[in-house]
């Protein structure tokens, strides 16, 4: 899967720290050297602890502005695919999704998500298949949760994505309201949501 010219990057990350010495004696990181490399574990954690405190200025700031607007968990997925194919079907899952948020009963009561796209391999099959499937924070307005007009059942999710993807089978979709973690002690919906977009990715749009 690495060359192994980006291998050996990946390899030295972060191997090399250069640290100054402040005038009480106090170390501090002043320079190292990164891959950047999407594969490479520390600069994934690094890359997911920024987008992490960026997500949380951007939920704080949605939560003030929208008091009483809802978090949704939304994750859809698809079935296993080759290597030479996750490309194009990654490509043709983020055209669906936007072409979700144009459908009408779910346009009107979405104020932003913020998504990300998922991808595990299973080395057991005959060639390596890979799962990739996508999580969607939703941030939806109170209204979502009042009457049949609003309110979308995970039956009806499942139809809007298997006709954005154009399946010719059922997929597999969950979606879930985001509630309070009381075992971690988290008391507001807000800590709850951010502790649920924790998955790696990029931020693909920022809330209104």
């Amino acid at each position: 899967m690495l060359h192994y010219k980006k291998a050996h990057r990946v390899k030295e990350c972060g191997e090399v720290l250069r640290f100054v010495e402040d005038k009480n004696g106090h170390k501090k990181l002043a320079q190292t050297w990164f891959c950047h490399s999407r594969l490479c574990p520390l600069c994934n954690w690094r890359r997911s602890m920024k987008q992490s405190n960026q997500l949380t200025q951007i939920l704080t700031e949605a939560v003030k502005q929208r008091k009483t607007g809802r978090f949704l968990f939304l994750t859809l997925t698809v079935e296993n695919t080759t290597g030479d194919l996750l490309k194009s079907e990654l490509r043709q899952m983020g055209r669906a999704i936007a072409k979700i948020f144009q459908y009408k009963k779910v346009a009107k009561n979405l104020l932003g998500y913020v998504r990300s796209t998922e991808v595990t391999i299973n080395h057991e099959a005959d060639q390596p298949m890979y799962h990739h499937h996508m999580h969607v924070l939703l941030f939806m307005k109170s209204s979502y949760f009042t009457g049949t007009d609003n309110y979308i059942s995970q039956t009806e999710w499942t139809r809007y994505w298997q006709r954005a993807m154009k399946l010719a089978y059922v997929p597999v979709v969950n979606v879930e309201a985001v509630k309070p973690n009381v075992k971690r002690q988290k008391n507001s919906l807000l800590a709850s949501a951010q502790e649920t977009a924790k998955y790696p990715g990029e931020v693909q749009r920022y809330f209104n």
